[in-house]
């Protein structure tokens, strides 16, 4: 049998990240002796070598504060005035609505009269009974004076109103009904909704939003289904001064609302590849074809991980053997 000589090039695939190792070169051609198998036929050889191999996947998500709270109506009333919307910057102490309380006039009014009476008696005869007296009205006072209170709502610190839907002067509340979400400025997150098995707590992973540059980010938070009320998704925080980087070049990611996760799904930094099909199954047996000094020799092989036009071989191939198919 003649020798023939076949050149095969390196393969490539979009999916895949290819490193040759051993200071060799992928993307040249590689010319190797081809033998025939047999007087009519003849077979294409590979050289199975060190691959650096990763995977990615591009997964939707969307740019929230997931750890916002609710602000909700203090009792059975109607809104007074709501002031303010979605997005809204708020510093501690900023009125969010007023609700009506007047329900509680009488209580404050009636109060106050005893509370003054207690007053009047403690200053005419300064005894100490008087005067345990009217501390006590004057704190039943302070308590009605705190319930009218509540029906001022505050920003309670420096937050952004996260949710919120407009509401109309008068409209009536049941006590409880949530009239708007307000959250930390700061506690920006990116989150997939529902699980994934490509993230698990602590991985790092790229994040875009809507430009080419690629910001870091790590998985701080996966869903826990035995968790009640819990965030139903896999949370995201942005590594330190990411945020402040991307609010600069796209513009306020979180008006935007919306984030893609690059996450990589498969790495391997020194895998033993050959092309997939060298690597065949018969009867639940897999195995290559190994150039032998001019003899096909099948050989048993383990195969891992197949992707871009390339197997992982994970036992009976070494650096250098020829296979051909």
């Amino acid at each position: 049998m003649k020798n023939k000589l076949i050149t095969i090039t390196a393969l490539t695939a979009s999916a895949l990240l290819l490193c040759g190792c051993a200071n060799k070169d992928v993307s040249a051609e590689i010319k190797i002796p081809i033998l025939d198998g047999n007087a009519n036929g003849s077979y294409t050889t590979a050289e199975a070598q060190r691959y650096e191999l990763a995977e990615y996947s591009t997964i939707g998500a969307e740019v929230a504060y997931p750890y916002a709270e609710g602000i909700y109506a203090p009792a059975d009333t109607n809104i007074l005035s709501y002031n303010v919307k979605k997005g809204d910057v708020l510093q501690k102490g900023d009125v969010i609505a007023v609700f009506d309380s007047s329900g509680l006039d009488y209580d404050y009014q009636n109060q106050k009269i005893l509370t003054d009476s207690a007053l009047a008696r403690y200053q005419s005869s300064g005894s100490a009974l008087a005067k345990a007296e009217y501390e006590i009205e004057a704190k039943k006072l302070e308590l009605v004076q705190y319930k009218i209170d509540c029906y001022t709502i505050r920003a309670p610190y420096d937050c952004v109103v996260w949710d919120s839907k407009f509401w109309d002067a008068g409209t009536a509340m049941e006590a409880g009904t949530q009239i708007c979400t307000i959250a930390d400025r700061s506690e920006v997150y990116v989150v997939v909704k529902g699980s994934n098995d490509a993230f698990a707590l602590g991985r790092k992973v790229g994040l875009k939003f809507g430009t080419n540059s690629e910001f870091s980010g790590r998985v701080v938070m996966m869903p826990d289904s035995r968790a009640k009320g819990g965030i139903n998704g896999v949370v995201i925080a942005l590594d330190e001064g990411e945020l402040e980087r991307a609010n600069e070049e796209a513009g306020s990611i979180v008006s935007a609302g919306w984030a893609s996760v690059v996450v990589k799904t498969f790495n391997d930094p020194n895998a033993l590849c050959v092309p997939d099909k060298s690597v065949l199954t018969y009867s639940g047996s897999t195995y290559c074809y190994l150039d032998d000094n001019g003899n096909r020799v099948r050989v048993p092989v383990e195969a891992g991980h197949s992707s871009g036009g390339l197997t992982v071989i994970l036992s009976g191939l070494t650096d250098g053997d020829v296979v051909s198919y």
